[in-house]
């Protein structure tokens, strides 16, 4: 139906569902436009990105807080909104991957594609480590990590301890 054909559209695009009114508006236009008008309604929409960034600040582990210890919170809000500006403007993926691993290194570097590097941040953060230089290669494993499998689509995590020739 219709009906189900909008909720259908909503929950794909923003995740969330139409309201009664978006949705009594939609079955009210007979027009052969409706459709493409409520596509591209969603894909205007700020919620379009705010529901495409959450799937992808979830592979990058994004968090508000350090996740170690008394879990204190941290400021790291400016990366989560580059990645949603990112999703609502369209950045092409090229784009998007280079400015979240470089992005203060491009030649033609913005403020914007500076605090996309807020991505090598995001993993634990342990402010009294019992061993520093242990830490600080385990902050390096976990960008190397996160980096493989969300970018490359591969676990290179066991590289660290294990050298499997065919692997």
């Amino acid at each position: 139906s219709r009906g189900a054909l909008l909720r259908r559209l909503h929950l794909d695009l923003i995740g969330l569902p139409p309201t009664p009114e978006k949705l009594d508006a939609f079955l009210a236009d007979d027009s052969s436009a409706a459709y493409e008008r409520a596509v591209d309604r969603l894909l205007a929409s700020p919620s379009y990105g705010e529901h495409w960034a959450s799937m992808w600040l979830d592979l990058a582990r994004y968090a508000d807080s350090k996740g170690h210890g008394s879990d204190p919170l941290r400021e790291i809000w400016r990366y989560r909104d580059w990645v949603i500006d990112a999703f609502n403007a369209n950045k092409p993926y090229d784009r998007f991957v280079k400015e979240q691993l470089a992005g203060d290194e491009l030649p033609d570097r913005t403020p914007e594609s500076i605090t996309a590097t807020g991505y090598l941040r995001l993993g634990l953060w342990d402010d009294e480590p019992a061993d520093r230089k242990q830490a600080l290669f385990d902050g390096l494993d976990d960008i190397v990590r996160t980096t493989g499998d969300v970018f490359l689509g591969l676990t290179v995590g066991c590289a660290r301890c294990h050298d499997h020739k065919f692997d």
